[in-house]
């Protein structure tokens, strides 16, 4: 889904292994989520040149090292593995070799040239970070993070949610991490699971546009997979009345948090009329 790589990279990279809080303007943070968003839905190229991009404008060490992790990202998926690694070496010497996305990265890297020693090594010295950190809440980032590339870029449910139990326990009121949980269920065309764990991390107090955006993005997915469709009038017809509340609940949520895009206005008004 596409909010999930967007929130999770730039919501759990806000702190590196030690803490340090990112510096970023504006403008590269919406570049860095609109590459994030791209790396999420496997468009590797295009990531690629938005982050190549970013390069120009965003010049700060914590834009430099998210920079280079974007890149090896997404010159792993691509193939180009001796790239990934020279990306992965420059995320690293901005970070002073503190970077977990960049270890993460060069350990896959390394995977893929058939280097399993040093994939391994890449491996510890990511988890030895992590341990060393003694600040919880970071920790607790860290472990998130691990726990969506696990998800993400190895397909290792059982170790993703191993990490994330660890994030949860670290952080227990961190609502960020219930909403990434959500997300995974959306891909895995579980909705029930997904909203049971949306709905918790509202109730932490997740109660943003971002989070109801994320929340109409997976009704609308949830009901467009059901009928094989994403034309507005086909589903006024084919969905139920339930299904129609659910809908517009979460549009009527995200429009009156400040949502402003006519395709939302003109769905409410052809299939949610009555409704809102």
């Amino acid at each position: 889904m596409k909010n999930q790589f967007i929130l999770i990279l730039c919501c759990l990279l806000v702190k590196v292994a030690a803490g340090q809080t990112f510096t970023m303007g504006n403008k590269c943070y919406e570049q860095s989520k609109a590459a994030a968003a791209l790396l999420a839905e496997k468009k590797h190229a295009e990531a690629l040149e938005a982050y190549s991009n970013m390069e120009k404008s965003c010049k700060t060490k914590d834009a430099r090292e998210q920079i280079q992790s974007g890149k090896a990202a997404a010159l792993n998926g691509l193939g180009q593995y001796e790239e990934a690694l020279a990306a992965s070496d420059l995320a690293l010497k901005a970070s002073k070799n503190k970077s977990i996305s960049a270890w993460f990265q060069k350990a896959m890297a390394f995977n893929a040239l058939n280097r399993p020693q040093e994939a391994s090594n890449c491996f510890s010295k990511l988890i030895s970070l992590t341990e060393k950190n003694r600040d919880n809440k970071a920790k607790a980032s860290n472990y998130a993070l691990l726990a969506n590339l696990h998800q993400q870029q190895l397909n290792n449910k059982d170790s993703a949610a191993f990490y994330l139990e660890k994030a949860k326990s670290l952080d227990p009121q961190n609502a960020q991490f219930y909403l990434l949980e959500g997300d995974w269920r959306v891909t895995e065309r579980n909705y029930d699971a997904a909203f049971e764990a949306y709905d918790k991390s509202v109730s932490m107090g997740k109660s943003d546009l971002d989070m109801y955006v994320t929340r109409m993005n997976a009704r609308m997915k949830m009901v467009q997979e059901k009928y094989g469709t994403t034309n507005a009038q086909e589903l006024r017809t084919k969905m139920t009345d339930t299904e129609k509340e659910l809908v517009c609940r979460e549009i009527k949520t995200a429009i009156d948090k400040g949502l402003r895009e006519m395709k939302w206005d003109m769905f409410s008004s052809l299939v949610c009329k009555k409704d809102l």
